[in-house]
């Protein structure tokens, strides 16, 4: 389970960073970088982010509106509706 979790960080920081760099098929780049660094077949990670893509939204609205951890949880917490 922590290992899911923290893959899914992972993801939803790369996919930030891709759609503020306005890459074309962020969620494509994220599957080859999780495939790559996270040593996953490619299918594997693309069906991750497409189970994972309500969080993968979450977490990315977080991280691009945060300008510190603490902010960063208090914006997930509000991207989740808590």
């Amino acid at each position: 389970m922590r290992q899911h979790k923290a893959r899914l960080v992972k993801a939803g920081r790369m996919y930030a960073m891709c759609r503020k760099a306005e890459m074309e098929n962020p969620l494509q780049l994220v599957a080859v970088a999780l495939a790559a660094f996270e040593e996953m077949p490619l299918k594997e990670a693309l069906a991750f982010l497409r189970v994972e893509r309500e969080n993968l939204e979450d977490l990315a609205w977080a991280f691009t509106h945060s300008e510190s951890p603490g902010e960063f949880e208090e914006r997930l917490k509000e991207a989740k509706g808590q």
